[in-house]
């Protein structure tokens, strides 16, 4: 699947609903989480943006946003952003720690939260490796 795209999303976040420590690694983080993929033009024209909420250790809500000026009504408890070219890195096995604390990609809300969920990494990377990933600056597979 093309990334970044909704049918993307959404196949990552029924592999994540389905890992038995999807509850643990939710506890205690804000309901609600929004990441930017800044844009990277020719390939990705224009900025992706996607909302998730959860409820009851699960990811209930995901939307693709129209338009990332979105976020402001929305007010997630978090907000990540980063270049394309980095969620790319990140979603090829990058340290996501390193990336934050080196600036490359920002958070909006308690990094510190976060970080500390880094033992679940396992956990984003089984739900990863479930989707075949596509990207949108390299050729597609026929």
């Amino acid at each position: 699947m093309l990334f970044p795209s909704r049918p993307w999303v959404e196949a990552v976040v029924e592999a994540a609903n389905r890992q038995p420590a999807l509850a643990q690694a939710l506890a205690g983080l804000g309901a609600d989480l929004a990441a930017v993929v800044e844009p990277e033009p020719p390939h990705l024209p224009r900025a992706f943006a996607v909302y998730g909420r959860q409820e009851r250790g699960r990811i209930a809500v995901v939307r693709v946003l129209a338009d990332e000026d979105e976020l402001w009504e929305l007010a997630p408890a978090y907000v990540v952003r980063a270049s394309y070219r980095v969620w790319k890195a990140l979603l090829r096995g990058e340290d996501p720690v390193r990336a934050a604390l080196s600036g490359r990609v920002r958070v909006e809300g308690d990094l510190q939260a976060l970080v500390r969920r880094a033992g679940y990494r396992p956990l984003v990377d089984a739900a990863l490796a479930s989707v075949a990933t596509e990207f949108v600056d390299e050729g597609r597979t026929p």
